[in-house]
């Protein structure tokens, strides 16, 4: 745009007038920086329109007017004023406000300062266009008033627009590409402006001069600004410094006295008169308070330096994190006091010069490689810390920071390390780390870590290198009669005496786990035949029905289990499903005793296998129905919230459990269609409670992996709530970690739910692989806390455990739902931890959708008992 903009305006100067030569050229010049002002226009983000609309309304009146004067001179007329002089007039009034758009982005705050210097300039500007431009005008008694109007406003125009000029140049730290063009085009053009008129006052003005091309190539750079990067730009220099701009005004001061002289010689007064030493006077006193004023501003720079030195040094003195400069060789020559908490050395006592990297322990020599690698690098180059720090007391300090080269810095010239005490997150991710592969409980391995080993296991044994592998599943009767009738407790003492017994009874390189409840898993390998796995089961259940003492109780553990063996075909799902199954079979048939899974236990799985046959025919008849949990929240006592709870009335078998249907339809794929039935009924129920009830109420519905994973599922989602006028921050999805574990690429369906508005939702966190990495790295907006650590409060750990969840959910700025409330005492445990919500019997069985409506009507807030 640049180069053909100036090329046509050259190309005019050269060709000379003419009708064609001025439209095409000329008039083409403004279109063509039109046109760069519209497609900046185009092209602009929504918050960065404003400049390039008014450039383009600016251009366009330039434009009119010039095409209306072309007119005229086709018609041979030459009137003044005319109504192109109108237009043009009018052109200055967007231009300004592109010049007030651009002074006014990106300000924090308003600086008086800044207005007051190019106000002065202004004015100082302003008083040299009158005595040249403007006076002639008014003082022509040939011209009438309307004339003198017209042409008295071509320079005030100007004279407004070099103010905002000035104002922008003025008030920036540093110049974009974009204020740069501008400034350089309106500068060209309103110096255009000011030479024609001085040349129109004298009669001295030819059509296709240098002050045509000057007003072409200035249209040209206002329109091309619009297409430029309004972000700053590393080859522009800075805008003026105090300094400078400083002298600029100072020097503006001088404009009135040179424009007197001018007058005063003119008038024939200059001489040994009074109005010569008067001006004389005002000469010297204005140099005299310049020189004032230069001084002022260096002992305000000079005081602004020390209070910003004096900040420096407080801020240092009193960071917790320690801040360290070395040398290029790594000694030590400035530590802040917090060094001395990392080390237990005092400050005034640090032996300066000694080596940085002397103070690490096992971390020194990669510290040091660290060091040395820094010092080669450019300037600015930051680069990571971290180790183990020597303390006096001869313990290890963890920490961790960062080395940024600033040795070619001339008021640095150091190594300038930052480090910070990093034990309490360690020890808080070494704690969430074990709960990740670990049982709270029994200390056995998780499901994940089981899985995790379950399937190296079988790796091994493709590659030969283990004879067989064999799972266990292990799961205690009538542990619920324990519960029920001892408390939970008891059964928790109980199931560590369980584990306890199973680590002993095994061998040490099979892995025994606890996934879930009174459920045990047993990972033995190198199996060499079925009966021996058998026999090492049975004589864990023999060891387990050994009278065992807890508390006042005396009782022998009987339990159940069931053993299957892979083969080449199998995959840690099947050899799950398959010791499962013959654990199941177990108990039907004697409980108490081991059994191997075999072909004729695959009649247990025929029921699973039924249910996905019959899934299809419960979607069409419309036997699934929806029943809603209430949430509430904890400090206000007010229902916030409801959770959707997907039931399944079968016409023969009766209730069937979610436990056994909603993996049936995860295989099968139908879970797809359930869970888009169950999200647009949760949505149109609640849309439909929030227009009745007074506070705004959200639904939380359960979604699992495969739904997820499946195309559109944002689409569908964000249709869903636009059908029903459901806002997304009401509506939350609630995910198992597994997950987010076990589907690593669930990221940007999550995240493009979050930017619908839809919530993230945890469920029963704590019970598998709880890691902050994916609460960091995912768009989660809740955690639900699982009921088993709410069923067990009371026990330190699990006290200790949601308060650290409660902690971490409240830095990472995430609302918690605690689940299975039953108790007035768990509620008050929870309100004191400062939990935000709860759900459970305690305060609400869940409810038919007409039992909602009566408890969102309700005119009062529900009492919580």
């Amino acid at each position: 745009m640049l180069a053909v903009g100036i090329t046509g305006a050259l190309a005019y100067r050269v060709a000379g007038h003419s009708t064609l030569s001025e439209l095409a050229l000329y008039d083409g010049g403004i279109a063509l920086a039109l046109t760069a002002a519209l497609w900046g226009w185009r092209l602009a983000e929504r918050g960065e329109r404003q400049f390039p609309r008014a450039v383009a309304l600016s251009l366009t009146a330039f434009l009119v007017g010039e095409l209306i004067w072309w007119w005229y001179g086709v018609q041979g007329q030459d009137p003044f004023p005319s109504v192109g002089d109108g237009v043009v007039l009018m052109a200055y009034i967007p231009l300004a406000f592109a010049a007030w758009s651009l002074s006014v982005r990106g300000q924090t705050e308003r600086d008086r300062a800044i207005w007051l210097d190019s106000g002065v300039l202004t004015v100082a500007a302003g008083l040299v266009i009158w005595s040249v431009v403007m006076e002639p005008h008014v003082a022509d008694p040939s011209e009438s008033w309307i004339a003198k109007t017209v042409s008295l406003g071509y320079p005030l125009a100007d004279l407004l627009v070099i103010g905002l000029v000035l104002r922008l140049i003025l008030g920036g730290t540093t110049f974009s590409l974009q204020v740069a063009l501008f400034s350089a085009g309106v500068a060209t053009t309103l110096a255009a402006d000011l030479v024609f008129a001085y040349q129109d006052l004298n009669d001295t003005s030819t059509p296709a001069s240098f002050v045509d091309a000057a007003w072409v190539v200035g249209y040209v750079l206002i329109g091309t600004a619009a297409l430029a990067p309004s972000r700053p730009h590393p080859s522009i220099p800075p805008a003026p410094a105090g300094r400078a701009r400083l002298v600029g005004v100072l020097a503006a001061l001088f404009a009135p006295l040179a424009v007197l002289l001018v007058e005063l010689k003119q008038a024939h007064l200059v001489g040994l008169g009074t109005a010569t030493f008067a001006l004389a006077a005002v000469a010297v006193i204005t140099v005299l308070v310049s020189s004032r004023l230069w001084d002022l501003h260096g002992r305000a720079l000079r005081v602004e330096q020390r209070r910003s030195a004096d900040r420096l040094a407080a801020l240092i003195h009193h960071s917790t994190d320690a801040i360290l400069l070395l040398d290029s060789e790594g000694r030590l020559t400035f530590a802040s006091p917090a060094f001395s908490s990392l080390t237990g050395a005092d400050t005034p006592d640090l032996t300066y010069g000694d080596s940085f990297p002397d103070w690490f322990l096992d971390d020194r020599d990669a510290v040091e490689r660290r060091l040395v690698d820094l010092v080669g690098t450019r300037p600015g180059t930051v680069v990571q810390i971290e180790g183990r720090l020597r303390h006096l007391d001869g313990r290890g300090v963890h920490v961790e920071g960062t080395a940024c080269n600033l040795l070619d810095d001339h008021s640095v010239g150091s190594i300038v390390v930052t480090i910070r005490d990093d034990t309490a997150r360690r020890e808080l991710e070494a704690q969430l780390e074990r709960r990740a592969f670990h049982d709270e409980l029994t200390g056995l391995p998780n499901r994940a870590l089981f899985v995790d080993r379950l399937q190296h296991a079988l790796d091994r044994t493709a590659r030969r290198e283990v004879r067989g592998v064999a799972v266990v599943f292990i799961d205690l009767d009538d542990f619920k009669a324990v519960n029920d009738g001892r408390g939970h407790s008891m059964g928790d003492s109980l199931l560590r005496e369980v584990a306890d017994r199973l680590r002993a009874c095994f061998r040490p390189g099979d892995t025994v786990a606890r996934l879930g409840g009174d459920e045990f898993s047993i990972l033995l390998e190198d199996i060499t035949t079925t009966e021996e796995a058998v026999q090492l089961t049975t004589r864990a259940l023999e060891v387990l029905r050994l009278p065992l003492t807890i508390a006042d109780l005396t009782i022998g553990v009987v339990a159940s289990a069931g053993v299957a063996m892979a083969t080449d075909q199998s995959t840690v799902e099947t050899l799950l499903r398959d010791a499962d199954t013959a654990m199941y079979g177990a108990k039907r048939e004697r409980k108490g005793r081991a059994m191997l899974f075999d072909d004729s236990l695959r009649l247990i799985a025929q029921r699973r296998l039924e249910l996905k046959i019959e899934l299809p025919e419960a979607l069409r008849d419309g036997q699934f129905r929806i029943e809603y949990q209430p949430i509430y929240d904890i400090a206000a006592r007010r229902l916030r919230g409801l959770e959707a709870l997907l039931r399944w009335d079968h016409p023969t078998r009766g209730p069937v459990p979610p436990l056994e249907f909603v993996p049936a339809a995860e295989e099968t794929g139908y879970i797809t269609e359930m869970g888009r039935w169950v999200l647009e009924q949760a949505t149109t129920e609640a849309a439909a409670w929030n227009r009745a009830s007074e506070n705004p109420i959200t639904v939380s519905v359960n979604v699992s992996a495969v739904q997820l994973n499946q195309p559109g599922f944002v689409e569908s989602v964000r249709r869903a709530l636009e059908r029903v006028g459901l806002p997304g921050e009401l509506l939350t999805l609630e995910l198992t970690e597994s997950v987010l574990v076990e589907h690593g690429t669930i990221d940007s369906v999550l995240t493009g739910l979050r930017a619908v508005g839809v919530g993230i939702a945890i469920d029963d966190f704590g019970t598998g692989f709880s890691s902050l990495s994916y609460l960091q790295r995912l768009p989660v907006t809740s955690v639900k806390i699982d009921r088993s650590f709410v069923s067990r409060f009371g026990d330190g750990n699990a006290d200790s455990l949601v308060r650290t969840i409660l902690t971490v959910a409240e830095t990472l700025s995430l609302t918690t739902v605690a689940e299975g409330v039953e108790t007035e005492e768990q509620l008050d445990r929870l309100a004191a931890l400062d939990c935000s919500l709860a759900q459970g019997f305690l305060l609400g069985r869940p409810l038919r959708p007409d039992q909602v409506h009566e408890l969102v009507a309700r005119p009062a807030v529900p009492r919580l008992a």
